[in-house]
């Protein structure tokens, strides 16, 4: 690997050599800030084919914070495996990835019962 950590964003489906334009944004800051990316295609990791998922990422770049769109745990294991074959990492592992909603639910579960807090609020 690189050593460079870089941003993967799902390709744009109608025009693949491009990022989604959802994501044009965060990717023009990424690039002003002088950082790397990756496109996958984001169809073909849903379909379970994330060997043509990841065919754009460059061998051994990385490693990567994944910033597609969100796709199942399986799936995203799958990307993990894909990667890592390509000599790649995701800087959020599978499990953790997978634990995510897990620790949402246990935040907003310790938010809602926390005290009010106090002064103003918006």
């Amino acid at each position: 690997m690189t050593g460079r950590t870089g941003f993967l964003f799902c390709a744009d489906p109608l025009r693949p050599n491009r990022p989604d334009p959802h994501s044009a944004d965060e990717v023009a800051a990424v690039r002003a800030a002088g950082g790397g990316g990756a496109l996958v295609d984001h169809e073909a990791l849903l379909s379970g084919d994330a060997d043509r998922a990841v065919a754009r990422v460059a061998r051994g770049s990385g490693p990567y914070w994944y910033r597609g769109w969100m796709v199942p745990s399986s799936r995203y294991a799958e990307l993990e495996k894909a990667l890592a074959v390509r000599g790649c990492a995701l800087l959020t592992s599978a499990p953790d990835y997978r634990r995510a909603p897990e620790r949402a639910d246990c935040c907003r579960a310790a938010l809602l019962n926390a005290p009010a807090a106090a002064g103003p609020h918006p």
